[in-house]
């Protein structure tokens, strides 16, 4: 009786002096920083590296070697990206001498941009679009982020397009152009209105064709059209103005297609970050300044829409 109570009493010291060791670890741990911080130091985090994938390369093809295949060409990413790198219509493109064919097609056209994914300085704009004259391509951009891009065809020699920094003002679904009534300009958004510039869906030949505007596909047309902003007139005045879209650059009319030098050049139109951030230094003040304007706007719109359906 007495060896049972004595091993009784044992086991008790056993486990209140090993509950006391543990008690006094973990509240010594937590109190002492520099033995936390040691701990969480020896832990390693793998960080995720992104490989962009590599630039797209190309080669010349003859469409006189090509042209039963050309003319079996069905829609799919081959004739997307034959149109957005040859700036040109698909039925167009057995027209042409020569096609400048990229060696790898993927899915979407994102990858034959020359305009960059993203621009750091482009941040603090909601919405904005370029339109380069040397490459015929048109790029949008939100918040420094290029969701979309497309080729165009702007003015010809004899008729350029003006550059500089317009909006878009106002917009139409079917209108007639004011140079010939015959011309059918759909999807169309007014640029300039003193001047009638303005881009729509119209022919793309494979180089500046317009008297002016600036050309589109159908289907980057009709989704400008729903993603600009238009003006806002009070008191027969521009109160807001649209959407920025900036204008730059210079056509080679006497050197030939610029594109034709990817064969060569991978770089040869490319627009770089900087590119794009020296041709709007110059408007920038006037870009934010709209902005706010447009902003403060929709700030009381909304808060009136809210104050109606209390």
């Amino acid at each position: 009786m007495e060896y049972k109570k004595n091993k009784i009493s044992w086991q008790f010291t056993y486990h209140f002096l090993l509950g006391l060791m543990l008690f006094s670890f973990f509240q010594c741990a937590s109190s002492n920083p520099e033995k936390v911080s040691v701990i969480k130091e020896e832990i390693q985090i793998e960080e995720v590296v992104i490989i962009p994938p590599p630039p797209v390369t190309y080669h010349l093809v003859s469409t006189k070697d090509s042209m039963d295949w050309l003319k079996s060409l069905k829609a799919g990413d081959t004739l997307s990206a034959l149109m957005y790198v040859n700036r040109i219509d698909g039925w167009r493109l057995k027209h042409l001498d020569t096609l400048v064919f990229p060696d790898s097609i993927g899915t979407g056209t994102g990858m034959y941009s020359p305009f960059p994914a993203n621009v750091d300085e482009l941040q603090s704009i909601n919405k904005i679009m370029f339109v380069s004259y040397y490459a015929q391509a048109f790029a949008v951009y939100e918040k420094g982020e290029r969701i979309k891009w497309g080729p165009v065809s702007m003015g010809k020699k004899y008729t350029p397009t003006p550059i500089g920094l317009f909006a878009t003002n106002w917009k139409s679904k079917r209108t007639t152009s004011t140079v010939n009534p015959s011309w059918i300009l759909d999807w169309y958004f007014n640029l300039h209105n003193h001047e009638g510039i303005g881009m729509h869906q119209y022919a793309l030949p494979g180089y500046p064709g317009s008297h002016g505007c600036v050309r589109l596909f159908k289907d980057d047309a009709n989704w400008l059209y729903h993603w600009a902003d238009q003006w806002v007139i009070e008191n027969s005045k521009v109160a807001v103005h649209g959407t920025p879209v900036l204008i730059f650059g210079e056509y080679p009319y006497d050197e030939g297609k610029p594109w034709l030098k990817l064969t060569e050049d991978m770089t040869a139109i490319e627009i770089t970050p900087d590119i794009l951030s020296a041709e709007m230094e110059e408007f920038l003040p006037t870009i934010m300044e709209r902005q706010a304007k447009r902003d403060s706007v929709e700030l009381v719109r909304l808060s009136l829409v809210s104050e109606t359906t209390k």
